[in-house]
């Protein structure tokens, strides 16, 4: 390795004058030729756009879905938002606007990376709306990462307009990572302004228990299909995503990134449809549902709110399921709706139905049976005095708990034996009288 002082003296001339600057290397990036835009990979397809304020580095795509164009098992007109749909059910804080549905934005973006960090950005930004000829997907593409603040300013364009902005996992990926690099740039954040809905956690709440075996994921492209009835074909894999990307800024090859462009536009309008059918079913009740955990999970929305007749209606219906695990689950929830209301005989037959639904099962279904046996004790203790009844329960309880359940359960059967006790002695003194 060469020393400092050798360094230094290729730096100076010998008569002392510096040596002229030796300009960086430039970055290998490509600039698509806009002015050829009409060329596509494919005639039938829009894969290309146009440029933002004649910034070559920022390409606009845009795609319009026809209202009458099916996506799933319902046109896309049957997406549209509907003003009075119950997303107050999903969450209250972004559904006090009046005007919510006015103009929904849905987002989603695709990263050259998920670690995050300055040396990561957001290649494509996708928003999609509904207007009175269907439903349009706008994508911003960086044609090369010089292109960024150009992409950053016609996204705050967008979010101006908008009255609601929708993701999935948006609320902890997309809109901070997005927010940094507004930051990044030292340019105002326009979604700070904006309600924010991520339908993931709803997502969850209503699908992560479907019925179908062996299909217990809630990711969009997964939900899309089991929910929605629409299924990919040769999409691409997201971890290749980032792959492409590169491969397009050493090409300059437009088909490396038409599955992507695909993969992104399929995401926002499945994110549209999604939410839609979730505020359908929000709207429509338990009967409109095709599985009983989405009814479970329907009645668990309702209680939140408040609505406790809709609530015992969904936790009924979802009752009636062959699932023993569903079943105890909403026999359970039923039964504390009783026991609020003061219905407790009818809480009693629920707990009833739990104990003989799970049997001697173990696992989440032993817990669950543990709950009721104790319910069903302090039910005929307290409530119908039948202390018989009540120590039966008790002594399955003891049977089923450990730890300090098992303290519990041998401290309440000696007192149900006291009063047996004192009972039969009571009954003994007064025979004899």
């Amino acid at each position: 390795m060469r020393d400092l002082t050798s360094r230094l003296r290729e730096i100076v001339r010998r008569d002392g004058t510096p040596r002229a600057p030796v300009d960086p290397p430039r970055e290998l990036t490509y600039v698509p030729d806009v002015a050829g835009v009409t060329d596509r990979p494919h005639a039938d397809d829009n894969t290309w756009g146009r440029s933002i304020s004649g910034d070559e580095a920022c390409v606009v795509i845009d795609e319009r879905y026809a209202a009458h164009r099916s996506h799933g098992r319902r046109a896309i007109d049957a997406y549209a938002p509907v003003p009075d749909a119950p997303l107050h059910l999903f969450d209250p804080s972004v559904a006090s606007s009046a005007d919510w549905a006015r103009r929904v934005v849905f987002f989603d973006i695709e990263t050259t990376g998920l670690s995050g960090g300055a040396g990561t950005i957001a290649f494509l930004a996708g928003c999609g709306w509904f207007d009175a000829d269907g439903f349009v997907v706008r994508q911003f593409f960086l044609a090369s990462p010089s292109g960024e603040k150009a992409m950053l300013a016609a996204l705050a364009d967008v979010f101006r307009e908008a009255s609601l902005l929708v993701t999935y996992n948006g609320r902890t990926f997309d809109v901070p990572f997005m927010e940094t690099r507004w930051a990044f740039h030292r340019e105002r954040v326009p979604t700070d302004d904006v309600p924010h809905f991520d339908l993931l956690p709803s997502a969850r709440r209503l699908w992560r228990r479907r019925e179908a075996a062996g299909d217990a994921g809630c990711s969009l492209s997964t939900l899309e299909g089991a929910v929605l009835g629409f299924h990919r074909v040769g999409d691409v894999p997201g971890f290749e995503i980032p792959a492409r990307y590169f491969q397009f800024l050493r090409s300059g090859d437009r088909t490396a990134i038409d599955g992507v462009l695909e993969h992104n536009r399929h995401d926002i309008v499945s994110l549209a449809a999604l939410m839609s059918h979730a505020l359908w079913l929000a709207s429509e009740g338990p009967m409109a549902c095709r599985e009983s955990s989405e009814r479970l999970a329907l009645g668990r929305l309702y209680e939140r709110a408040g609505q406790t007749d809709a609530a015992a209606e969904a936790y009924d219906l979802a009752a009636r399921t062959d699932d023993p695990s569903m079943r105890c689950d909403a026999l359970a929830h039923l039964a504390v709706l009783h026991r609020r209301a003061r219905r407790f005989d009818e809480a009693a037959v629920c707990w009833q139905a739990v104990l003989d639904t799970a049997g001697r099962r173990r696992g989440p279904l032993a817990v669950v049976a543990q709950r009721a046996a104790e319910a069903l004790a302090i039910h005929h203790e307290h409530r119908s005095k039948d202390v018989a009844t009540a120590r039966r329960y008790a002594e399955v309880l003891r049977r089923s708990a450990d730890g300090r359940g098992e303290r519990e359960a041998v401290h309440r059967l000696d007192r149900l034996n006291r009063k047996i006790e004192r009972s039969t002695g009571q009954l003994s003194w007064e025979t004899g009288n």
